[in-house]
């Protein structure tokens, strides 16, 4: 019997039907069985976010205590581009209030509007006032978010030390040590950042969050600077700045015995809270104190007669034959600053005679001067735990002319770094050993003891006796 034409119709419909159901049922193994792990990971790769969260950065602190670099709550400012009605007006308004580059940032809120970008970082980590202000324009583009932000509580002092941070780039979430402490002692001090899952939903707004690993806080340092001496040597500096028109300086204190360094100043200076501006003086940030060399001259002198009483058989009380003030050295003419028939070697520190130095280093002899010159520590890094040292300039004796020997045994042809000056003075006030000169006292890390940083043995470089005697004669000149 014959189907009819309904009937048919109903038949291809079921069989259409079913096709379709197998064309489903085979798409759903492929992604309930198949791929289902790779459509998972999919899933919640669009639905979750890994953030990392910063630790909480280390103290700073001096001696006695004092914080001079800590981190204080702060917040950073960002924008959406694509709900600000107009990028000049809105670059105008926000440049006037976080002291921006205005023609920048609008430059940037229009670049990150034609990406349709609905993010973009305007200033990261300001204060609450900057933030207040903005806040109570009630703008419905901008946004605050709560960071930590470095804070140095004494401003300018020993801010060449201390340090400074900074980001590679404004995309970044994290800060680094750039400058002093802050740069070498950057791994100990940041600590190790957590991790959090967040959740979002389909416009990828976040709705939760999993705290996957917990931040660990940086270490504490305890620094051998001492705050008051630190703020006398920087007042002291000034005024002699002042006295002499002098347009860069630094002074060191350091203890003889065990190479702690109790005050680094240096000038022109610089207050770490305030990024660099245009007005700032040339060499601000740098740390003078051992990163600039210069020509000692004068201060050098106790070097030569150090290794004279050393090596030959002048003493304290020889007479040196000074020349009237006039030297000729290999066709070389030099003067001193007065006319002396004869000093004694005391006489000759005492009046710092550039002949007398000259003729005691000729003595000595160029070999056995450079390597007194080299054993008090010139032309060799310290090793103090700044960055940015330098090992100042003694040229090895084969490169020296005939009257180099004359040059270098009163501080020329020579330079050197205030620090090293300091290491120098302090092996004659230490009995003759030469200490490493130190910066850092302790480091305490969450939950652990204080770790106390130990001094390195002394090395020897002049006998006891010799650096009695030079300090006696040092008293002479004071």
């Amino acid at each position: 019997m014959a189907e009819s034409q309904p009937t048919r119709r109903l038949h291809a419909l079921l069989w259409i039907l079913l096709a379709w159901a197998g064309v489903i049922f085979v798409r759903l193994v492929w992604l309930q069985v198949i791929h289902h792990d790779d459509l998972a990971r999919m899933a919640q790769s669009q639905q979750s976010k890994t953030k990392e969260i910063p630790a909480m950065r280390g103290a700073i602190l001096d001696r006695t205590g004092q914080p001079l670099a800590k981190s204080v709550p702060a917040e950073s400012i960002c924008v959406n581009p694509q709900k600000i009605p107009d990028a000049s007006t809105a670059a105008a308004l926000l440049a006037g209030i976080l002291d921006l580059d205005r023609g920048k940032l609008e430059q940037r809120i229009a670049s990150a509007k034609q990406r349709n970008s609905g993010f973009l970082w305007v200033k990261r980590k300001v204060f609450s006032e900057e933030a207040d202000r903005l806040r109570s324009l009630k703008l419905d583009w901008v946004e605050f978010r709560p960071e930590v932000r470095r804070f140095y509580p004494h401003h300018q002092l020993a801010a060449h030390v201390v340090g400074t941070m900074g980001m590679a780039s404004s995309e970044d979430t994290i800060e680094h040590g750039t400058a002093g402490i802050e740069a070498s002692f950057d791994d100990d001090l940041a600590g190790i950042p957590g991790q959090a899952q967040v959740f979002t939903d389909v416009k990828q707004n976040p709705y939760d969050a999993v705290i996957a690993r917990a931040p660990e806080p940086g270490a504490n340092l305890t620094l051998t600077i001492d705050s008051n001496l630190q703020y006398d040597a920087e007042k002291a500096l000034a005024k002699a700045m002042e006295k002499t028109h002098a347009e860069r300086g630094s002074i060191v204190v350091m203890n003889p015995y065990t190479g702690e360094v109790l005050a680094m100043a240096n000038a022109p200076t610089f207050d770490p809270n305030e990024a660099p501006k245009a007005d700032e003086p040339e060499g601000a940030r740098s740390n003078l104190s051992i990163a600039t060399p210069f020509e000692p001259g004068s201060v050098f002198k106790t070097i030569t007669l150090s290794a004279a009483l050393e090596t030959t058989n002048i003493r304290p009380d020889t007479m040196i034959n000074c020349g009237n003030g006039r030297i000729t050295l290999f066709g070389r003419v030099i003067h001193d600053h007065n006319s002396y028939a004869a000093l004694t070697m005391s006489q000759v520190l005492e009046k710092s005679s550039n002949i007398g130095a000259i003729q005691i280093g000729l003595k000595v002899g160029d070999q056995r001067l450079w390597k007194y010159v080299t054993n008090f520590g010139f032309g060799h890094k310290t090793g103090i735990e700044l960055p940015g040292e330098s090992a100042g300039l003694v040229r090895r004796v084969k490169d020296w002319t005939p009257s180099s020997i004359g040059s270098v045994a009163m501080g020329h042809e020579v330079s050197a770094t205030s620090l090293q000056l300091a290491v120098a003075g302090s092996i004659i006030a230490n009995g003759g050993l030469k200490v490493k000169p130190q910066i850092v006292l302790a480091r305490q890390r969450p939950g652990e003891s204080v770790e106390k940083f130990t001094p390195e043995k002394p090395v020897k470089v002049i006998a006891p006796e010799t650096a009695i005697t030079m300090r006696q004669m040092m008293e002479g000149v004071v």
